[in-house]
């Protein structure tokens, strides 16, 4: 047994401090200097900063980016929160003297200002005390999912996709899924449909960042949505028949709206990621490419004629914008318009697409104008021909002009580039699918996008080939022939005029299948018309007759149901018969959960994620209450019954144990002007009665009906009354 000795290595609270506020430093991370000459240098020859701003450009990309988050979730809920916001929080910063904080600023280009934003950074409305209640209530309610700390710029591609709730909608590179939740908000945009016709697919490849994706679109509690986890460039074809119906068996999903926010260099976020400052090169686009490329391309085959593809980027280069729409549009050959969406955004400052550009050559800083100086120069693997500009003529016919480019320094923002893109006809490249029988069928491209069987690679696991715009091989071909013409438009895939693509990460020669890693998903099970269990269910709950049960879901096909799950019926079509050819990360929403009670007649009660969704179906088990009843509910976790107010308790007399939907109405409140409904799921026992809510969603609640919320001093006020917190 020896003295306990002191750990020279431990430093203390003191040494942690002068570690953090030291400059250029984050935590025990040395920041890079926000230099690049090559930067500089590239960007000043491309011309994209117009005359006398670059200084303010510079300056403005050396500073950290501003706090800005928009309201999500249902359009009323929206509105009332945002009046909370003004109420408790905006009012004391719009009356701070000073020009260390600025009052918040409204986003005026985001419908119904839910998009906020305030000049300071991350960084400050954590340590500024004036900021500090303003800082914990946007922890709070991000946390709960009813705001969402989004970039700016990040919040355009889906507002110009102009969704609609019947839309069928595709996000291709979805992760981390902000622009995917703020889809799934457009596509429940009229509340009085509990379940859209339309829904939303997004993809990623990376099968990590799909499942960090969950989170953050579970927490908009939609049936109309699923995950998929697969290469955005060789997205496959989702059947919604099946295969065996010969009368739809070259049927396949095409898309009213398509996002392509492609993989990019990321130069337009150097003031949220300090280390692009020290790894950029102007290389890095001309290698991404050939990438964004091909995940377009396939957007557009996915597209259906008279839909929409908004292609955007958080890139400034031309090389990875401009370049990329120009040489598809020319691909197209008139089936697909560049679009002015410029009105669409008013507030919001853009300048037009560059109608040519440059190519930078960094070993003696010299610069290209076409692909033929390159050849000339020998220089032939430096670029390809689609990464140049074309001639002017052309350039005017595309309307390269009708592009947006978002500079940082103009309204405090990241850079961005988008694209709006419109489907006028059939692609140039796609052909009528022959059926094995060999006999020719017409089909309108709005109903189909390839078929399966023209590929020879095998698509059983869905990976369809990039390839899809090869001509099939003229009558009396022979193997010889075939095999020669299917090397040549390998090739061409692989190269554009003189350049070689590196190989895509994560992916595999398009001859051979594709491989996935990642956590191998459990299969999903829907209910039988004659389900045992429902019967019990619909009786305890008086479900109404026109209410979709075999919509309802397990991940266990033996044993006890655990969890059960509601998706829409196009969701459930594109699971049913896409089980060996999509990858399925999520889908669907909690609607019921396993709850055995020997004194209760159903063994599931009520989940609060899918409360919205059934509560038209489900008509009876129902109880309103007051806010009084709501402060005793969320702040005590089994109150008597007898502590409820007098019209509860009536409400509650007749039913019998067991889950239950409270409801508060904000119309039984003629003092709150911004009204909307409140559903609680519930459980009533024998004596008492409870919310199932989880807590970090209770303050949200609070504030949602009416009640001031005041953590610190350690209660809720209402109507002057005081209340103790009790979790």
């Amino acid at each position: 047994m020896g003295r306990n000795k002191p750990n020279k290595w431990r430093r203390g609270k003191r040494d942690r401090d002068q570690q953090q506020t030291r400059p250029g430093t984050r935590g025990n991370y040395e920041l890079p200097p926000k230099e690049n000459v090559v930067f500089e240098e590239y960007y000043k020859g491309q011309g994209i900063v117009p005359d006398g701003e670059w200084d303010q450009f510079m300056s403005t990309l050396r500073k950290e980016l501003p706090v800005t988050f928009r309201i999500t979730g249902y359009r009323s809920q929206a509105k009332r929160l945002l009046d909370v916001i003004k109420s408790e929080y905006f009012s004391n910063l719009v009356n701070m003297v000073g020009d260390s904080v600025q009052p918040p600023k409204l986003l005026p280009w985001y419908p119904d200002n839910l998009a906020w934003q305030i000049n300071v950074s991350r960084k400050e409305i954590r340590s500024t005390p004036l900021l500090k209640k303003l800082h914990t209530f946007l922890v709070s309610e991000t946390e709960s999912g009813n705001i969402s700390r989004q970039e700016a710029v990040s919040m355009i591609p889906p507002i110009l996709l102009d969704v609609q709730p019947h839309h069928k909608v595709l996000d291709l590179c979805a992760a981390p899924g902000s622009k995917t939740a703020q889809l799934i908000e457009l596509l429940h945009a009229d509340e009085t449909k509990a379940i859209p016709e339309g829904f939303v697919v997004a993809n990623d490849v990376d099968n990590k960042r799909c499942y960090l994706m969950v989170h953050q679109v579970k927490r908009l509690q939609s049936p109309c949505f699923m995950i998929v986890n697969h290469d955005a460039t060789t997205m496959p074809n989702i059947r919604m028949y099946p295969q065996e119906d010969e009368a739809n068996k070259f049927k396949f999903v095409t898309y009213d709206r398509v996002l392509a926010d492609v993989p990019c260099s990321g130069d337009g976020t150097m003031r949220k990621n300090p280390d692009v400052w020290r790894k950029w090169l102007p290389q890095a686009a001309v290698g991404l490419h050939s990438v964004q490329m091909k995940v377009l391309k396939r957007g557009l085959e996915l597209l259906s004629v008279g839909g929409r593809l908004v292609y955007s980027t958080c890139s400034l280069n031309p090389v990875e914008d401009e370049a990329v729409i120009s040489a598809m549009l020319q691909k197209c050959e008139g089936s697909v318009e560049l679009v002015d969406a410029s009105d669409k955004l008013p507030g919001l400052k853009t300048m037009p697409g560059l109608k040519s550009w440059k190519i930078f050559h960094r070993k003696d800083s010299s610069w290209f104008n076409s692909f033929e100086e390159v050849e000339a120069a020998g220089l032939t693997g430096l670029a390809g021909r689609t990464m140049f500009p074309p001639s002017p003529e052309v350039a005017e016919q595309l309307h390269l002009e009708r592009c947006m480019r978002v500079l940082p320094h103009h309204q405090n923002t990241g850079g961005f580039f988008i694209a709006v893109l419109e489907k006028r006809d059939v692609l140039p490249w796609v052909r009528t699918p022959i059926p094995p029988s060999s006999t020719a069928i017409t089909v309108n491209e709005s109903e189909i996008v390839q078929n399966d069987s023209v590929s020879k690679s095998d698509t059983s696991n869905g990976d369809v080939p990039v390839d899809s715009s090869a001509d099939l091989p003229p009558e009396g071909a022979d193997d010889a022939d075939i095999r020669k013409r299917k090397e040549r438009d390998d090739d061409d895939d692989e190269k554009e005029e003189g350049i070689l693509k590196p190989p895509e990460p994560n992916s595999e020669p398009h001859s051979k299948k594709a491989k996935i890693s990642g956590y191998k998903e459990d299969p999903y099970f829907y209910f039988n018309e004659d389900e045992p269990d429902w019967e019990k269910i619909k009786n305890f709950y008086s479900v109404s007759n026109d209410f979709p049960h075999t919509q309802l879901l397990v991940r266990s096909e033996t044993g006890k149901k655990r969890n059960i799950y509601f998706t829409s019926d196009a969701v459930k079509r594109m699971v049913t018969y896409n089980t060996d050819k999509i990858r399925f990360i999520n889908t669907g929403i909690k609607l019921m959960a396993r709850s055995e009670k020997e004194e209760v007649d159903c063994d599931f009660r009520l989940a609060q994620e899918g409360i919205n969704t059934i509560f038209p179906y489900f008509t009876s088990r129902r109880v309103h209450i007051t806010k009084e009843d709501v402060l005793t509910l969320l702040l005590q976790e089994n109150p008597f019954i007898g502590k409820m107010s007098l019209g509860a308790q009536e409400e509650l007399k007749p039913i019998s144990q067991g889950s239950i939907i409270f409801i508060f109405d904000q119309e039984d409140s003629p003092d709150d002007d911004n009204k909307c409904r409140v559903l609680f799921c519930g459980w009533k026992g024998k004596k008492s009665c409870r919310t199932f809510v989880p807590k970090h969603e209770r303050l949200h609640y609070l504030r949602m009906c009416g009640i001031t919320t005041d953590p610190k001093r350690g209660h809720w006020e209402l109507n002057q009354g005081k209340y103790p917190v009790c979790f």
